[in-house]
């Protein structure tokens, strides 16, 4: 009789990981520090910046549940100025490996954008973005309800489901358009409002030989920094992510500390509603910057599986090629 109970909870739990791992893999990975992959937030955040940008960013989720999830990223981001900075030609690269159990995601993205400078205070940018999508499946790391007898499991066990496809590819295709504030006479204030999109062409990405389209995806981003008279600089923010009939927000405030000149630390919280609380914590230091974040959730399935903990690690590094140009007319 225990043996039996134990083996009703395990099934249970086991059927609620893979319903959200289904879930998951119908969706685009989900991310913390949404700075860390700012290519998939909004491709036209090029806009303003002067700064080329490297940045590599990790997140593990959900550990105990068959691995969990892994997204590996790496961001390129290269400004070209034309007229003086008054209109800026951007280029950008994104390369993204998203792990999920046996599924397996593999996404190469280029982005190309415009910024103009309307007045001394406003830019507006726009943004394109085009990529290629992989998506695989280890069909051997798949077990299926068949495979177990008397609570036991044997792989050699027919388990007389249909054979997907073990991989397919696809193009996708987005857009990003921001505009940007800043005070020109008294640079204590920034401003940003941004819209986004992403599987515009609703590409078909199921496994089988039938249809499933990945359903477009629209952000809405929006935020302030705050610079004080001291060292303390506050900047709240806030991400409105709505797919497929579902809405999610992303809201928080991040806090920077300017030791000196060079030397700056982070510290930042974020709400993602309806599911996980978020804290952050980092510095930079002559362009190299680190960032660590931590993920408390709180689902449903947290409640039936503990240790469902979600880490993040960014290393970043940005050079202002304006100086970098005017250094080198001299």
């Amino acid at each position: 009789m225990k043996t039996s109970k134990l083996f009703f909870k395990t099934s249970i739990i086991a059927a609620s990981a893979v319903l959200f791992v289904g879930k998951g893999f119908s969706q685009d990975a989900q991310i913390t520090q949404q700075w860390a992959n700012p290519l998939r937030v909004n491709p036209a955040i090029m806009g303003p910046s002067s700064d080329l940008k490297a940045i590599l960013h990790y997140r593990s989720q959900w550990g105990a549940v068959d691995k969990g999830y892994q997204t590996y990223s790496f961001t390129f981001m290269y400004p070209l100025y034309l007229k003086e900075g008054k209109h800026k030609i951007d280029l950008g690269l994104n390369v993204m490996n998203d792990k999920e159990g046996a599924f397996n995601t593999l996404d190469f993205a280029l982005a190309v954008g415009y910024n103009v400078q309307i007045s001394n205070s406003n830019n507006i940018a726009l943004a394109l973005t085009g990529g290629y999508v992989q998506k695989s499946l280890d069909a051997n790391a798949l077990t299926f309800d068949e495979q177990y007898q008397f609570g036991s499991y044997n792989a050699s066990n027919t388990n007389g489901e249909t054979v997907l496809n073990e991989k397919i590819g696809y193009p996708d295709v987005g857009f990003g358009l921001m505009w940007n504030f800043s005070l020109s006479d008294n640079e204590n204030l920034e401003a940003y409002l941004g819209v986004s999109g992403y599987h515009m062409n609703e590409p078909n990405m199921t496994l089988s030989d039938g249809t499933g389209k990945l359903p477009r995806k629209l952000l809405f981003q929006g935020g302030l920094k705050v610079k004080t008279d001291d060292k303390v600089d506050f900047t709240p923010n806030c991400l409105v992510i709505s797919q497929n009939n579902k809405n999610e927000l992303l809201a928080g405030l991040s806090v920077d500390y300017r030791f000196n000149e060079t030397i700056t630390l982070l510290v930042g919280g974020w709400y993602r509603n309806p599911d996980a609380l978020a804290f952050m914590i980092g510095g930079e230091a002559k362009g190299f910057q680190i960032a660590y974040s931590y993920d408390i959730p709180n689902s449903n399935i947290n409640r039936a599986i503990s240790k469902l903990t979600t880490h993040e690690i960014t290393l970043s590094y940005r050079m202002n090629m304006k100086k970098e140009a005017t250094a080198a007319s001299y």
